[in-house]
């Protein structure tokens, strides 16, 4: 699967690029009883380790308290710890059929979803097209 990037306003104010590029792809998280009503975006980062969420999509998926997870710290970007705490849930991504099961972890303090490395292993490859910006997902 194929996604565009998304472009986003630009922290750095730039009048020629006010926008740039950032590979988000649509996805659903999934819990034991329920989903998210509707796919969020999530930022693919071959950076990133593991699967954050914001907590307050836990709620959406039957998690009352995030902290009944298990607890890992972490680092951030600009060396800021983080307070995540995983769960076994399932990801989905708009268009696949596959329900892929996932640690995910949940962090205060964190403005978007974030596919690290350890959702990638879902797929034979992930191709970053910084030219087309485009990402393929390949099963």
């Amino acid at each position: 699967m194929k996604f565009k990037y998304q472009k986003l306003p630009s922290a750095r104010h730039n009048p020629a690029k006010p926008f740039v590029p950032r590979p988000y792809i649509p996805i659903y998280l999934i819990g034991k009883s329920k989903r998210t009503v509707s796919p969020y975006y999530a930022l693919l980062d071959s950076g990133a380790d593991t699967v954050i969420f914001p907590p307050d999509l836990a709620k959406e998926v039957g998690i009352t308290d995030i902290k009944s997870g298990k607890y890992k710290p972490s680092i951030g970007i600009g060396s800021q710890k983080l307070d995540v705490y995983y769960h076994n849930l399932k990801l989905l991504v708009l268009g696949e059929g596959r329900e892929l099961p996932t640690e995910v972890g949940f962090a205060h303090n964190l403005p978007l979803p974030i596919l690290g490395r350890s959702f990638f292993i879902h797929y034979k490859s992930v191709v970053f097209n910084e030219t087309k910006e485009q990402v393929e997902l390949k099963p």
